[in-house]
């Protein structure tokens, strides 16, 4: 809701001044996990969405539902899970997320 509403705010042109530029985008884990066969597939489909984000110069702002899910999606034997590919776009400050989870998931996956 709070990422729709901005989204909207946006739209109407009724977003504070450092976000009238922007537009947000949804990602979708399901459809990013959905159908990857072999191995690695997943991890290319996250960084061609993160390549795309960063290229943007700041113009996109990622929402990520249930961002929980993000620790260990993805994983397997010798790949990363999808956290540890944002990761370094988060942390150069490339990438800009909007994550929404509850507080029991919160408190289990990100206050360790």
């Amino acid at each position: 809701a709070i990422a729709e509403g901005l989204a909207q705010r946006i739209l109407s042109g009724d977003a504070p001044e450092n976000l009238k530029d922007k537009t947000v985008y949804s990602l979708d884990m399901g459809a990013l996990i959905a159908g990857a066969k072999y191995k690695g597939e997943f991890e290319e489909r996250l960084k061609a969405v993160v390549k795309e984000v960063t290229s943007s110069d700041g113009n996109i702002l990622l929402f990520i539902d249930e961002i929980h899910t993000l620790v260990g999606a993805g994983k397997s034997e010798g790949a990363m899970d999808a956290a540890n590919i944002l990761k370094p776009a988060l942390a150069r400050g490339e990438l800009r997320a909007i994550g929404a989870t509850t507080l029991d998931e919160f408190q289990k996956y990100f206050e360790k």
